[in-house]
């Protein structure tokens, strides 16, 4: 017959490279994470991952340490360059444009107590059409399927749910986004955004502008929801 034991700190570390976990979830292993988090901050920063906790949200992820963190640690420990842990998916820059306005849209809300934001589908497509260049914006019908296709990948990715406010579609973006996305990396995405922008505000229309580099923020592990800078 099967234990009905408690989960172990073994139970957290399996449990956490499979995504990000919230006490609501599972109160148990939540409980296992406080209780063990130095211990499991050391264990996971020996494979080259951070283990970052939020206790006001209650989520527990873990963060793919950077190549260049790698190197210097296998430097320091004269051990052979380990590979990344967790797989990384490249975000177009529309998407990590949609990524970001979530992400300062539910900050807000956070900061006011409200963690249930629900915005509306209509109010998300405005807003990203609006930080298109003005040339690119009258191909608003391209651009709110190209939304659309990116909303329902993060729903895939579970950053986001959908909702309804009346009878009218809406996204509810999760909490998980403030934890995955560091303020640092808004900012760098932030002026990479302004400086787009800038640069094509007079060319002409065409599709929808993409940087010639990657995007800044990009989604972490093939099973996590979780973005970070690549």
């Amino acid at each position: 017959m099967v234990s009905e034991s408690q989960p172990s700190i073994e139970h957290a570390k399996v449990r956490l490279l499979a995504g990000p976990l919230t006490e609501a979830e599972d109160p148990a292993l939540w409980s296992q994470v406080l209780v063990g988090r130095d211990h499991l901050a050391r264990w996971f920063a020996e494979i080259g991952v951070e283990l970052v906790v939020h206790p006001d949200y209650r989520i527990a992820l873990l963060r793919q340490t950077t190549e260049l963190e790698r190197e210097r640690r296998a430097a320091d420990s004269g051990k052979a360059l380990l590979p990344p842990v967790l797989k990384s998916r490249a975000l177009s820059f529309l998407e990590s444009q949609i990524l970001s306005y979530l992400h300062e849209k539910l900050n807000a809300a956070a900061s006011m107590g409200n963690h249930q934001l629900v915005l509306l589908r209509t109010e998300v497509h405005d807003a990203i059409v609006n930080l298109q260049p003005v040339a690119q914006r009258n191909r608003e019908a391209i651009l709110t399927g190209r939304i659309d296709a990116a909303l329902k990948k993060f729903n895939d990715y579970g950053l986001i749910n959908d909702d309804q406010i009346g009878t009218q579609p809406a996204i509810r973006p999760n909490l998980v986004l403030l934890v995955l996305i560091s303020r640092d990396e808004l900012e760098r995405f932030n002026t990479l955004v302004g400086d787009v922008v800038a640069t094509h505000s007079h060319s002409d229309a065409g599709d929808v502008v993409e940087p010639d580099h990657d995007p800044v923020i990009a989604p972490k592990g093939e099973s996590e929801d979780a973005i970070r800078d690549e």
